[in-house]
């Protein structure tokens, strides 16, 4: 058979085979020096071969050692070319169907880091249609590469690559925008107890019952307390739907019953407070020991380089400034409670201490003689500031009580006892007091802050009365609802290129 009939384009068959993507006509060689113009990749070597056929999409003159392979060069080139096209394609359909993958594609395809913050931020805020629209209008030219011509050149194919390219490129800007703009976005809103309702993202955890967890976090760290095991978790490019700890051991024989668990971001270090002993920890290294206690401890704050320590009989509270080079603290203060609160005769208990997240204030739990429970304000000479009204129908079961700072305005209380949840705003020298009790199974018994400079967002324990697995929840201080999962918005069919 002649090599240039098999080449050619028969408009008869129904159907297309790989020698259909180029077209070749025979030529003569009658005109001097027209030689083949296949070049050896390797070498660069031209074939010193007189060319006989031409392909007319590539527009080459070939001879016929050369004409073959530059069939199979091109069909290799078109096939790996549509697997290519036809991955992304999968990936953009899969995104159509399931749209809330966008955040966690965004994630991946960033170069750097994203916080916590910066994660709830990005899910709250992303229109999903108009981003699959956009990612559809990047792939519409390279639809139309393939629907102008059926049979494929070397032209054609590197059309393609550059729009395969140029969608790539498109897309990679996209999500830079995306992170860039929610980087730059910042709210002053207020939290409010109905946000529990709702909360941005949820985790079922393995964690044993107890009346609660200690837990804190850096922007990038949250540490839990589970009494044998400390439970460590990434919050970097936390997208998936599963959250799973490193598991420290912790052994309360050796070192105590924990008590509580602080976080300093001037220090960059956490802090472990026990019954017995005060630790450091950061994940890069190991556990330290800092200080044996004599007498019994009940809380700690951190703000700035020091550490305060309030101790549960004796109504003491010292102030301990972290040694970098020794690795050790040092006590600089001690307050007793009559000097930190005027009148305080009728006052008995101090409960729980934490800084606020500018670290300039400090919030105190204090019980009066008829166990009635209010919080007290005061700067970092412990300065009484302000005091709140008393907590309606508050437990009269000191350990079961604990706060946490939501913002530099807000304080939530949480009751083990009673599960009522008290949300405390502040204005210069006034505050209220927001009730809410959990009559249900679900209820929050502990909670700490996520900050970084986008915000605050408040992650809770809530314990499950039914099942004693807890729940980590991140509800948003500005919006605290899920993103609702968007409709079918049309997927894209596969290249309809011959194979």
């Amino acid at each position: 058979m002649n090599l240039s009939k098999r080449f050619k384009k028969d408009q008869n068959i129904e159907y297309h085979t790989d020698d259909d993507i180029i077209l070749i006509e025979p030529t003569t060689s009658s005109i001097i020096n027209e030689f083949c113009q296949h070049k050896d990749k390797i070498t660069n070597d031209s074939c010193r071969e007189y060319h006989s056929v031409v392909c007319m999409h590539c527009n080459l003159y070939l001879c016929y050692i050369h004409v073959e392979l530059h069939r199979l060069l091109l069909v290799n080139e078109r096939d790996q070319l549509i697997n290519e096209i036809n991955e992304e394609i999968y990936n953009l359909n899969e995104i159509i169907r399931n749209p809330n993958q966008i955040q966690k594609l965004v994630f991946e395809q960033n170069e750097r880091k994203l916080s916590f913050l910066q994660q709830l931020n990005l899910e709250k805020t992303l229109n999903l249609s108009q981003i699959i629209n956009e990612l559809k209008d990047f792939f519409q030219p390279i639809r139309n590469l393939f629907q102008q011509n059926q049979c494929i050149s070397i032209i054609h194919i590197n059309r393609i690559k550059e729009s395969l390219i140029k969608y790539n490129e498109n897309k990679k800007v996209l999500f830079n925008r995306l992170i860039n703009f929610n980087s730059k976005q910042t709210s002053n809103s207020l939290f409010h107890l109905t946000n529990f309702a709702s909360p941005c993202r949820q985790y079922e955890l393995p964690i044993q019952r107890s009346i609660y967890n200690e837990m804190t976090a850096s922007d990038e760290l949250l540490l839990i307390n589970d009494r044998e095991h400390l439970l460590l978790f990434n919050l970097i490019n936390s997208f998936d739907d599963n959250f799973i700890p490193e598991l420290l051991p912790w052994k309360s024989n050796l070192d105590g019953k924990i008590l509580d668990l602080q976080y300093s971001f001037c220090l960059k270090l956490f802090f472990i407070l026990t019954d017995e002993k005060f630790f450091s920890f950061y994940p890069v290294s190991s556990i330290a020991l800092l200080h044996r206690f004599t007498s019994l401890p009940w809380s700690c704050a951190t703000l700035l380089n020091s550490i305060y320590i309030l101790y549960k009989y004796s109504t003491l509270i010292e102030q301990w400034v972290y040694q970098p080079t020794s690795t050790s603290i040092q006590m600089i203060k001690q307050w007793k409670l009559n000097e930190i609160i005027p009148e305080c005769e009728h006052d008995q208990h101090l409960r729980c201490i934490r800084a606020n997240p500018n670290q300039t204030q400090l919030a105190i739990l204090i019980e009066d003689d008829e166990c009635r429970w209010r919080v007290g304000i005061f700067d970092i000479n412990m300065n009484c500031l302000h005091q709140t009204n008393i907590l309606p129908n508050a437990s009269t079961m000191d350990w079961n009580l604990l706060l946490s700072f939501i913002s530099n305005q807000q304080i939530l209380i949480m009751d083990a006892t009673t599960e009522n949840i008290y949300l405390i705003t502040m204005d210069q020298n006034s505050s209220s007091i927001e009730q809410k009790q959990y009559s249900d199974s679900d209820y929050p018994v502990n909670a700490c802050t996520i900050t970084n400079n986008s915000g605050n967002r408040l992650s809770t324990f809530r314990e499950t009365q039914e099942n004693p697995v807890k729940h980590l929840v991140s509800p948003a201080i500005s919006v605290g609802s899920k993103i609702p999962i968007c409709h079918h918005l049309g997927e894209i069919s596969p290249t309809p290129y011959p194979r």
